[in-house]
């Protein structure tokens, strides 16, 4: 065995299988790497979405509307620039209305930035536009809040804007057909104090339709104040229930004279007096009881909210009979 491994042919054995080994590990990596490359360099396609389109005019006299905010864009070649395209986002998409006169037009979508080896297709490919002369002025902010996310038995008393006006800006014709300058403030809970927030500023025709215009400032600041209206009424005190046999109930009375009812005015109003049902039916002498007082439908709240009653009777328990025992 000694022998053989001392051969030259041992040695060459040897030295041809390392010689294998390392063929075949510098071929798989450069199989690999070929592999990504070719996954790199294979056609794709692919759509982006939500990409702005600017547009170039003479933004101090003149007004542009008809185009969308934004388009989709369709990227067709290698994988790897796509992505990279993805990624960097260094690219615009845009209108050139410079020597564009005043009336419709139909224009193309151009734009930059985008490599040479991508196929790019925009969607749409062309827009109609509508310019017109530029033109601004002022109006007063309407704010509005559903009543209906008020808590039980608040009601609305103020609602207030800032800044009570803006500038509208757009064509003669879109500022022609403004009926409405709105803000409606939405709130997530149910509104028992004063609240504030922001709202977005919406520009309306007669039918509610959005006008395409530019509102400075786009949002404005929404009070509102609430109140819980409240009265003072009397109470009208009814014993209930039947006191323990030879016990007659007299009276019953409190030295709170009235108490305050709190809910909804269209409620309230109507109140002139509250019954507070008094149980007596364990009462067996004169007595005086905390009262819980009950709040109705309408109302949200009372004060106080217990009053003292003095129960005052006649007569005694009677005595039940005692069984007479068997002999």
């Amino acid at each position: 065995m000694d022998k053989f491994v001392d051969s030259a042919w041992f040695v060459r054995i040897v030295a041809l299988l390392l010689a294998l080994l390392l063929y075949i590990s510098v071929n798989f990596a450069d199989l690999q790497l070929n592999k990504k490359a070719s996954e790199s360099a294979q056609e794709n396609s692919e759509v982006i979405t939500d990409v702005p389109v600017q547009a170039y005019y003479d933004t101090e006299n003149l007004f542009v509307s008809g185009l969308p905010e934004t388009v989709e864009v369709e990227l067709e070649g290698p994988n790897s620039i796509i992505e990279s395209e993805k990624r960097l986002q260094d690219f615009e998409l845009f209108v050139d209305l410079t020597n564009v006169s005043i009336g419709k037009h139909r224009v193309p979508i151009k734009y930059t930035g985008f490599s040479d080896k991508l196929n790019v297709t925009v969607q749409p490919e062309t827009v109609e536009v509508l310019v017109e002369e530029r033109v601004s002025d002022y109006y007063t902010v309407s704010p509005e809040f559903d009543s209906s996310m008020l808590a039980e038995g608040y009601q609305t008393e103020e609602v207030s804007v800032d800044p009570r006006r803006v500038q509208v800006t757009g064509s003669k014709t879109a500022l022609s057909k403004i009926v409405y300058v709105k803000a409606t403030f939405n709130v997530e809970e149910k509104v028992s104090q004063e609240t504030a927030g922001t709202a977005k500023v919406q520009v309306l025709d007669k039918d509610l339709n959005k006008l395409d215009v530019k509102v400075e400032p786009e949002t404005v600041q929404v009070s509102i104040s609430v109140k819980n209206p409240s009265k003072k009424v009397a109470l009208n005190l009814t014993p209930t229930g039947s006191p323990p046999a030879g016990v007659t109930v007299t009276s019953v009375s409190t030295d709170t004279e009235e108490i305050t009812v709190y809910g909804k005015e269209s409620v309230i109003k109507e109140i002139e007096e509250l019954n507070i049902p008094v149980d007596v039916s364990s009462v067996e002498k004169n007595t005086t009881l905390n009262v819980p007082i009950e709040i109705s439908e309408g109302l949200n709240f009372v004060s106080p909210q217990t009053v003292k009653v003095k129960v005052t009777v006649e007569g005694s328990p009677k005595s039940k009979p005692k069984e007479e025992s068997n002999a």
